[in-house]
């Protein structure tokens, strides 16, 4: 048996090993090997990994990160072989998984890492894992025993590529403009979030955002059973200053350790998860108010010479930016920019020229961003060439009582390999002597 492995990044290293410890034959298309981690380097220089050729193979294993777009993927799809994602890989080699899975553009992560939480207060052994980051990527579950439920975040990359992963429960967070730089228009993308439904039948949930149209719309169009979440929906899990599942109480507004009215839906949603469970009040409360916030996710880094700090780094798209502005409460000095996605995030923009105090622009599009602030009389702002850079202007702006917020708006890719590298990298210049 001869497998073809696209990437050798934290996902498929997991795959490559699983496979070698079969005895299967490995061969790697890798389009950045000095960019890999020193156990995939070691891994290749071993031999136990071969270089691609074109042969046939029995199967495909794609990294996330190769589009459709790639020649080498529509060189394979002409010869007509099976390629999946990691994420379907891992589903078909583990026994009988119980999934439950989370997407969406905004919020996933977040209502992942509080639905594990809820379980493990509740006792239920649970994977945590998949797109989520920082995290384990799901083919790391491969090498432990089996879990009760496996909570995985997943991304609408990995989604486009999955035939049988069967989540028992699927929620989707909600749906707004990105990643138009990997899918080839929003109706793409919007169609590869739908595909966490497609092989859920009328046993399984379907966990949907009552006050998101475009997922409020997908009822008519699934099989499994469905439970919403927000404001105006009381057969699910809804709010008015008190988070309720239909009549139940559950748990005030005020002991959810979260900031902003977006975290209170990711709230609803873990919440509706527990329910479908059947998972006591008690220890959904306890897996809520004892959660501790994902880093560089309104990551609150403190007070340091009466000025707040805090540290969205993971804002990468508008919808994002402007629920986490709205999110932080008094004056703020915005580090803002990055990579477009195919939204120029002129609304964020706006809001900024309205509410910020000001603004410094990190990235490579801060000459786009200039222009706009420019055409619409906003002067108060600064270019930064680096981060250490953006907090001294950010310290310029403002004074004791202010807040300096990391909340880009955008992609972090130019300046950063990642969104965590560039949350690091502000955190680094905020502490420094």
């Amino acid at each position: 048996m001869k497998i073809l492995l696209l990437g050798l990044g934290r996902a498929n290293l997991h795959v490559a090993r699983y496979l070698l410890d079969k005895g299967i034959e490995i061969f790697l298309y890798e389009e950045n090997l000095n960019n890999l981690s020193e156990e995939a380097q070691m891994l290749i220089k071993s031999g136990r990994i071969k270089e691609y050729q074109k042969i046939k193979y029995d199967l495909v294993v794609s990294s996330p990160g190769f589009p459709d777009s790639k020649p080498i993927l529509q060189e394979l799809r002409k010869k007509g072989l099976e390629i999946i994602d990691e994420t379907e890989f891992t589903y078909n080699n583990l026994p009988n998984p119980r999934v439950i899975a989370i997407t969406g553009t905004n919020g996933k992560s977040t209502t992942a890492a509080l639905i594990s939480n809820i379980l493990s207060a509740a006792g239920i052994r649970n994977f945590l894992g998949g797109n989520i980051a920082p995290g384990r990527p799901f083919s790391s579950a491969l090498f432990e025993k089996p879990f009760d439920y496996y909570v995985i975040e997943l991304s609408s990359f990995q989604l486009m590529r999955i035939k049988n992963f069967h989540p028992e429960i699927a929620i989707l967070t909600n749906i707004s403009v990105d990643h138009l730089n990997w899918h080839k228009d929003l109706n793409e993308y919007i169609g590869a979030k739908k595909r966490i439904f497609m092989n859920q039948n009328s046993c399984d949930y379907a966990v949907l955002n009552y006050n998101d149209e475009r997922v409020r719309s997908v009822e008519k169009e699934i099989k499994a059973r469905v439970v919403f979440f927000g404001t105006g929906c009381h057969d699910g899990a809804w709010l008015n200053g008190i988070l309720h599942f239909k009549d139940e109480e559950i748990i005030n507004d005020d002991e959810i350790p979260l900031l902003g009215q977006h975290n209170r839906f990711n709230v609803l949603a873990a919440i509706a998860t527990a329910k479908i469970l059947r998972i006591p009040n008690e220890f959904i409360r306890k897996g809520i108010t004892g959660f501790a916030p994902l880093p560089h996710r309104l990551e609150d880094l403190g007070i340091i010479g009466g000025i707040r700090y805090i540290n969205n780094s993971m804002s990468t798209n508008e919808a994002s930016a402007i629920a986490s502005f709205m999110a932080v409460p008094g004056n703020k000095v915005v580090i803002v920019g990055g990579r477009e996605k195919g939204d120029r995030a002129e609304n964020y923009l706006k809001i900024l020229t309205q509410w910020a105090k000001a603004v410094v622009i990190l990235g490579e599009n801060a000459e786009d961003i200039a222009g706009y602030f420019d055409r619409n009389q906003f002067q108060k702002y600064k270019i930064a060439k680096n981060m250490d850079e953006a907090i001294y202007f950010a310290r310029k702006f403002a004074q004791p009582g202010d807040v300096i917020m990391l909340n880009p708006g955008f992609a972090s890719f130019g300046h950063f390999r990642d969104f965590q590298e560039r949350g690091e990298a502000f955190k680094n210049g905020v502490f420094k002597d």
